[in-house]
């Protein structure tokens, strides 16, 4: 085998990987566009501002290494979070501005590792919420355990007690 043909063998593999990529990218991001977070701007008042926090990415709960891929949530991005009165607003570099209602959220937990990171025990914040019949975690790396722990106060006082998840682990 000559050089050109082994070059031209390992271009067409390298191809055919990068498209089975696209494609099952493209399948994952069509089963997840159903997923709906809020439609209404939470006007209620500010409890907590984080105006630098890296979000990791959404799973489905008991599933932490699964990314949902739903419209503004697909990619790691550094954002801002708002946690109001009446829901959460999530402003992501790139992306729409994503609102929850507080009667989505269903509190708050840690974690280690999400789909493209892995950290020490516990430095992952998850937020908790619903999509129709789906329950799903959104997953936050803060700039240190002061903040981390705000935020999922912040989180918990809006979450109704009854409406809280019983997912163990990672829960606080």
């Amino acid at each position: 085998m000559t050089r050109v043909e082994f070059l031209a063998i390992m271009v067409a593999l390298v191809a055919v990987i990068f498209a089975a990529m696209w494609f099952a990218w493209r399948g994952r991001a069509r089963r997840d566009a159903s997923v709906a977070t809020g439609t209404r701007i939470p006007q209620g008042a500010l409890i907590a501002r984080f105006p630098h926090v890296f979000y990791i990415s959404t799973s489905p709960v008991g599933e932490p290494l699964t990314r949902v891929a739903a419209p503004a949530l697909r990619y790691r991005s550094y954002g801002e979070v708002e946690v109001r009165e009446d829901g959460v607003v999530l402003q992501l570099r790139g992306e729409d501005t994503v609102y929850f209602d507080a009667e989505q959220l269903r509190g708050s937990g840690l974690a280690a590792r999400r789909p493209g990171k892995a950290v020490e025990r516990d430095g992952l914040a998850l937020m908790r919420w619903n999509s129709g019949d789906r329950e799903l975690e959104s997953a936050f790396r803060l700039d240190d355990a002061g903040e981390q722990q705000e935020f999922l106060t912040a989180i918990d006082r809006i979450t109704r007690p009854e409406q809280r998840d019983t997912h163990q682990e990672g829960t606080r």
